[in-house]
């Protein structure tokens, strides 16, 4: 009994504990999500009570909250008040109210939403005055005297800074005003004007814009469309109302649609209006982001008033669009665009663009409405019909042509142009296709000009071997006949030979080399020519002996048989002796050992032996392997080596010279070769 209590117990409290759950979930609302125009209401009252509530300068209220642009307005009997969570909520009301409502209010204005109350302006309760929330700053500020006026961009940056409504301009006297790429605005104490293009400002009184050299102005693309826009007219322009949000185009521009065209922005361009034909030409090309590039400008009137419209556009040969209503919109650029402008346009003598230029080959061709102008690439040359007009293009630069074209005289008509694309070019490829031609031409002269000296060195070579030849064997050269004695001398001069020694009374004439001497110790020289090896070629070096570490460099051939320089000494005068015999395997003779006795260009081998007279070198006798007496040590030309008495190798060597000693043969360069 006392169990099934219990277990009655626990159902009760369970169903007690699930009723209570129902219960709160009907009775408990969940949390209720955010309102916007609650949130408005609720700022807007409290704005309102802070004013002064009904007894304030709003008065009464007329109507609930209502949503209008971004945000949301409320209506009093004395003024409104506007509302967006980033600006809060403020009021405005007379004069300023209605100029803001003039140019379109919360909804269709550019000015966005106010960022404080109306309230009195810097120079007293007699102004007034309301900030706004677009991008550029502005601000409407109302006196009795000049009215509401708007101020905004770059003019009110200049006003705050000479001292706004307080400063030497004072307050603002008209509205602003545009003209192309300058908007300019009065003040009752002078007036401002920003150049857009340059950004630059000029002043009245001149003296003011020293104060603003250094003033930045930053420009956004917000701002700058809605400055075009204004420009254009506004919402009661061409333009209209906006269709639709600001919009990105590439890395850094902007377009806004409208309901009667269209604004694009960069940084580079600015904002600049396109409309009607202008516009739909454009974009068939690929508008901005075509070939044509971003517009530089506004359209705008043509010259021939409301029957043309032009833009400008920003690709590198500077093209326009130019409409008319007989022709419609055609684009001029590059030479076509370059040489009708010079000629004033479509109010010059071609009159308006009839169609878009055509091409043949190197000739562009675009005709007007009274005239044909053409441009050919190759030459640089413009031509025209009417032909006179061409005279004023020469020299024209034309922008977008990679390579610069020189002056050249205008052609007398465009249809003389028309095959001289078939010309013969002058370019840079064929400036490369000379490069190998030069070189080959180079290389070929250089190898005639090397032959030519190599003929001429060759050739006096052999003409100085004949002379050798007359002077050392031929008869007629000998000195007893006293002919070829010039042939001689030159040779000898040529080479660095030495001649014999003058005649003088202390010394007699030397005996002729090629008679017998009467010395016993030297060879019949009788003119019996020697066999010798062939001389080197007059390109060739000679071949010299190569010293060891410890050993004198082996001397050049003009050094060979050169004696040392002697000691001063006094030494007493002998005879003279005769002259020295000739050497065969070099091109020189060597000169006797006469004391006191003037030389030719070396100076005499002078030795210290006990019979003075004697020459350095001898030839060798007969029997080459027999030293001549007091010529003990054997030379070989050949291999520059020389051996003495008693060394090894001195009994098998054949020597071609022989030296009185070991000095001479070091002295000549001679290496010891044991």
């Amino acid at each position: 009994m006392s169990g099934r209590r219990t277990l009655l117990r626990t159902a009760l409290a369970r169903a007690t504990v699930g009723l209570a759950v129902v219960a709160a979930s009907l009775f408990v609302a969940p949390p209720a999500s955010a309102d916007p125009a609650s949130e408005a209401n609720d700022a807007i009252t409290a704005a309102y009570d802070g004013s002064g509530g009904p007894g304030g300068p709003l008065g009464v209220r007329e109507g609930g909250v209502y949503p209008v642009g971004a945000g949301f307005g409320q209506n009093f009997a004395a003024g409104k008040m506007f509302f967006t969570p980033a600006t809060g909520a403020h009021w405005m009301q007379g004069a300023v109210l209605e100029k803001y409502e003039s140019l379109g209010g919360p909804a269709d204005s550019d000015l966005g939403f106010p960022t404080i109350d109306e309230g009195p302006g810097r120079v007293g309760p007699d102004s007034r005055n309301t900030t706004f929330s677009a991008p550029d700053k502005p601000v409407i500020f109302w006196t009795p005297a000049t009215g509401a006026r708007v101020v905004r961009g770059a003019l009110n940056a200049a006003w705050d800074r000479l001292g706004g409504s307080a400063g030497v301009l004072g307050v603002p006297a008209e509205d602003e005003v545009y003209r192309g790429d300058v908007v300019s605005q009065k003040f009752t104490g002078g007036e401002l004007t920003w150049n857009r293009k340059d950004k630059t400002f000029t002043t009245v009184p001149p003296g003011l814009v020293d104060q603003l050299r250094d003033l930045s102005v930053p420009e956004d693309a917000e701002s700058a469309i809605a400055a075009a826009r204004r420009a254009a007219g506004g919402p009661l322009g061409p333009l209209g109302a906006k269709d639709g949000p600001q919009y990105a185009i590439g890395d850094d521009g902007a377009g806004q649609n409208f309901a009667g065209g269209k604004i694009f922005y960069t940084p580079q361009t600015g904002a600049n209006v396109v409309t009607g034909q202008v516009l739909e030409k454009y974009e068939s090309v690929g508008g901005p982001e075509g070939d044509l590039g971003f517009p530089t400008s506004s359209e705008a009137d043509g010259g021939l008033g409301s029957n043309s419209r032009i833009g400008t556009f920003a690709a590198e040969d500077r093209p326009v669009i130019f409409w008319t209503p007989d022709y419609g919109a055609v684009i001029v650029r590059g030479a076509m665009n370059a040489g009708w402008a010079k000629l004033g346009g479509a109010k010059g003598p071609l009159g308006a663009p009839v169609a878009d230029q055509t091409e043949n080959g190197d000739v562009v061709t675009q005709r007007f409405s009274e005239g044909v102008l053409s441009y050919n690439r190759s030459t640089g040359r413009f031509s025209t019909e009417p032909a006179e007009l061409a005279a004023q293009l020469a020299g024209l630069e034309v922008p977008g042509e990679e390579v610069p074209k020189a002056p050249a005289t205008p052609s007398s008509s465009a249809a003389e142009d028309d095959g001289e694309w078939l010309s013969w070019r002058w370019n840079w490829w064929w400036l490369l296709a000379l490069i190998p031609v030069l070189i080959i031409v180079g290389l070929v002269t250089g190898a005639v000009l090397w032959s030519r000296r190599r003929d001429r060195r060759d050739e006096r070579f052999r003409d100085d071997e004949d002379i050798f030849d007359r002077a050392m064997y031929e008869p007629a050269a000998r000195p007893e006949s006293g002919e070829g004695d010039d042939e001689r001398r030159r040779f000898a001069e040529t080479y660095g030979f030495h001649e014999s020694p003058p005649e003088s009374a202390a010394a007699p004439a030397p005996a002729d080399p090629f008679a017998p001497q009467d010395d016993p110790d030297s060879v019949d020289t009788a003119p019996t020519r020697i066999e010798e090896p062939r001389p080197q070629s007059a390109l060739e070096e000679p071949s010299l002996p190569v010293s060891g570490p410890d050993e004198p460099s082996p001397a050049r051939p003009e050094e060979l048989f050169r004696q040392p320089e002697p000691e001063p000494a006094e030494r007493e005068p002998g005879p003279a002796q005769p002259e020295a015999e000739a050497f065969v395997g070099a091109p020189f003779v060597v000169a006797p050992f006469v004391e006191d006795a003037p030389s030719g260009r070396h100076a005499a081998i002078d030795i210290d032996e006990p019979t003075p007279g004697r020459t350095a070198i001898h030839l060798p006798l007969d029997d080459s392997g027999a030293a001549p007496a007091g010529y003990p040590v054997k030379a070989d030309t050949r291999t520059g080596l020389y051996w003495t008495p008693g060394s090894r190798g001195y009994d098998d060597v054949a020597a071609e010279i022989y030296f009185a000693s070991e000095e001479f043969a070091r002295t000549n360069g001679f290496v010891r070769g044991d």
